[in-house]
């Protein structure tokens, strides 16, 4: 039996030789826009989805080895985030993945900068992060003062026997300040990145960025200077994204490109980015990713994590406020192009500034609110959450024809939603319009009335606004440009102030009784010829 045991062994030795090399593998799993969102919430049917506790389970159940990277937008959104200068948030990415198949035991590996991690200042964020365990990665960022640690353009990890290059890219902010800058790069300094990275031999390279490439209000910040940079020697295997809060995205950048992600936000789920590798070779043979939503009732909470944040979490948050008998949706929906929710924050917003100057108008945004008012009991949980950044109110000057202009520029018209305009004014502002399909300007205003008295365009207006729209962040681009804004900033109020305020100040002696109305007026019509 021997000889033919020996046989038996040499045959399947020279079958396996023969056999191309099985793939190896590594994982990536990505989140981004975390906004402090710790714990599971309701979806819109009631059902309680995403948290650390519930990342956690996914991770421990994860059987091929993983690293966690994050896209930024980390440490400032939520109550406890906020609080806690993002301290919280550290916390748990530190410990989050507890596992033998996590290459570092626990704990993110990097992460990058995104808008909202300057809220609290360059010094609380730098303070905030020299506690974090992993890398800070940012090729077009300086000054961000950390202990025993700086920012990185980029590393070359040895991941599972296999060298990963992660490079990182920030996004600029209201917040960003002082030494710390963040600037793009451009073609060249693409090119050079890369000559650095690949001098290092990587087997794959991966980019972190709080940039998207299906952010409707702003163009991607990196791919109109990366694409050209970009060499059949010189590639990017996979672009990690975020900042316009889409789930479940994965798309080819061109027929060569790298592979694009977006998690989502909040922490409703993750995206399962897997790298295949020759064992032969090391070369890379394929990437793929798949979204997972952290769904409770699927993966569970993980016991210790959830003990965790039951201690982080501001039990405060669970009192009710009011009652909500019709959903208010973030969009418009009829013959108004402005949203209820915006509308109620201008008013508010008016009525506390004229206490303190003399305001023309007020006007508040779309994009501030994260989500649509569901009909039922209002807590403080859901106020936090609609309104989580902490962002001032100014007031600032601007002429009456640069007003008009940036109304027309401001209404939108989809095929889902219809017509919109991003911003809601105070109810002293009357504007009707057209829209004009085909034309190179297809909103005309037709009407518009502040104070019952027709615009002036030579007048300069005092306006109210949260603090970064006379900045010209996002989309507040349209209000940018006038050369003396003289603009004031008062920082004992803010948008979540403001939602308070207005929460309060409904009719009622309990919360029950306290009723969330739409506002019945209707301020910015569209003219049907």
């Amino acid at each position: 039996m021997r000889p033919y045991l020996l046989k038996l062994v040499c045959l399947a030795a020279v079958c396996c030789f023969a056999l191309p090399g099985w793939a190896e593998k590594l994982v990536i799993y990505h989140t981004s826009d975390i906004h402090g969102f710790y714990f599971p919430r309701p979806d819109k049917n009631n059902r309680l989805f995403g948290g650390f506790a519930v990342l956690e389970n996914v991770l421990r159940g994860e059987k091929e080895p993983f690293v966690l990277l994050d896209s930024g937008d980390f440490s400032s959104g939520n109550k406890e985030a906020n609080d806690s200068n993002g301290l919280y948030s550290v916390e748990l990415m530190n410990a989050a993945g507890k596992s033998g198949r996590n290459v570092l035991g626990r704990g993110y590996a990097a992460l990058t900068i995104g808008n909202h991690d300057s809220d609290f200042g360059a010094e609380i964020l730098g303070s905030t992060l020299s506690s974090f365990n992993g890398d800070v990665l940012a090729a077009n960022m300086h000054g961000l003062p950390m202990k025993n640690k700086t920012v990185l353009p980029f590393r070359v990890y040895t991941w599972n026997g296999r060298r990963i290059a992660v490079i990182g890219y920030a996004l600029d902010g209201p917040g960003m300040a002082g030494e710390m800058e963040i600037s793009a790069l451009d073609k060249a300094g693409w090119e050079q990145l890369l000559a650095e990275v690949y001098a290092q031999k990587p087997d794959a390279v991966v980019l972190l960025a709080h940039d998207s490439i299906a952010d409707a209000r702003k163009a991607s910040q990196i791919l109109s200077a990366l694409a050209p940079a970009l060499t059949q020697n010189r590639k990017i295997d996979v672009f990690l994204g975020g900042h316009a809060h889409v789930r479940n995205m994965e798309r080819r950048l061109g027929e060569n490109g790298p592979l694009f992600v977006e998690s989502g936000a909040m922490l409703e789920g993750t995206t399962r980015v897997e790298l295949d590798f020759n064992d032969q070779t090391g070369a890379l043979e394929s990437v793929s990713a798949r979204y997972i939503r952290l769904d409770p009732e699927t993966w569970g909470e993980e016991p210790n994590t959830a003990a965790r944040l039951a201690e982080i979490e501001n039990t405060s948050l669970r009192q009710a406020y009011a009652f909500v008998p019709q959903a208010l949706p973030k969009y418009p929906r009829g013959a108004d192009a402005e949203a209820d929710l915006p509308k109620m924050l201008a008013d508010e917003m008016f009525d506390w500034l004229s206490a303190r100057e003399k305001v023309d108008f007020t006007i508040f945004q779309i994009p501030a609110i994260r989500k649509d008012v569901a009909p039922g009991v209002l807590t403080g949980r859901d106020l936090v959450e609609l309104l989580p950044y902490t962002e001032y109110v100014a007031t600032f000057d601007i002429p009456g024809k640069k007003l008009k202009q940036a109304v027309r520029e401001t209404i939108r018209r989809e095929k889902e939603r219809g017509d919109y305009s991003i911003f809601a004014y105070s109810k002293n502002v009357y504007v009707e319009y057209k829209y004009r399909p085909g034309k190179k300007n297809p909103v005309k205003i037709t009407k518009f009335l502040v104070n019952g008295k027709k615009l002036s365009n030579r007048k300069i207006y005092r306006a109210g606004a949260i603090s970064h729209i006379p900045d010209g962040y996002f989309e507040g681009a349209p209000f940018k440009g006038y050369a003396r804004p003289n603009k004031k900033v008062y920082r004992d109020q803010c948008s979540s102030g403001l939602l308070f305020s207005v929460v309060n100040a409904l009719p009622g002696d309990t919360p029950a009784e306290k009723c969330l109305l739409a506002p019945a007026d209707i301020r910015m019509p569209r003219q049907s010829r």
